[in-house]
């Protein structure tokens, strides 16, 4: 590190003796500072312009630590996936929220009816260059989605009809939040929705404008 440059490593008694103003500052970007304080440095130097360039890189970190996590996390929960569906036993270093997501995933994937992209394009007609196409393009375009295992897209066949996709779908998806999943997009539509009586999305395309408005209702910013 530059001579010029000052880190001081903070404990969570530290944080927890800090003054009072400092710990609002923290508590405004973090919550739950008390009893999960995390890992915090304080970074010095004399010169202003070292000190901004610092802060600049330390928030372009921010975003790409934000997805290494997601990466991660979704890396766990393949693993877990592998386990629940022969059975294994589980393995003790995967968090609540993981093993929870493994096994609505491992439902999710026995009783769904799910197409690969040779199958689509089988049940297409058509025949591109390409083999995963149609599928990868309609996906591409918005009209379907796909769940990830394994590195490969499954298609959940409810999309489909006459071998292209429903028309409803695409509509669907544009009203739904954007940075949505494709498995946050696959459980939304295989659970009971309150605006929809209870029903699952999945089965109502027959009421597109009903789904279309509920999905609405997900990418509105919640109040209170």
């Amino acid at each position: 590190m530059d001579a010029n440059v000052s880190l001081i490593d903070l404990t969570p008694d530290d944080i927890r003796k800090l003054p009072a103003h400092l710990r609002k500052k923290i508590a405004a970007n973090f919550s739950s500072i008390d009893d999960n304080p995390g890992a915090w440095f304080i970074v010095g130097n004399a010169s202003d312009e070292l000190a901004q360039l610092i802060e600049r890189t330390i928030e372009l970190l921010q975003p790409v630590a934000a997805r290494r996590r997601a990466q991660l996390t979704d890396a766990n929960i393949e693993k877990m996936l592998e386990v629940f569906l022969s059975g294994a036993p589980r393995a003790p270093i995967e968090t609540d929220l993981d093993i929870d997501n493994a096994r609505l995933r491992a439902e999710y994937l026995q009783e769904t009816r799910l197409l690969t992209a040779a199958q689509v394009r089988a049940a297409s007609g058509l025949s591109p260059r390409n083999r995963s196409e149609p599928a990868s393009r309609w996906k591409r375009e918005g009209r379907l989605f796909a769940v990830r295992r394994s590195l490969t897209d499954l298609y959940p066949a409810f999309q489909f009809v006459d071998g292209i996709p429903h028309p409803a779908v695409r509509k669907i998806l544009a009203a739904l939040p954007p940075d949505m999943t494709g498995w946050q997009i696959a459980m939304w539509f295989a659970s009971g929705n309150g605006w929809l009586g209870g029903g699952e999305p999945q089965e109502r395309l027959s009421d597109p404008d009903g789904v279309i408005a509920a999905a609405r209702k997900l990418a509105e910013p919640a109040i209170g």
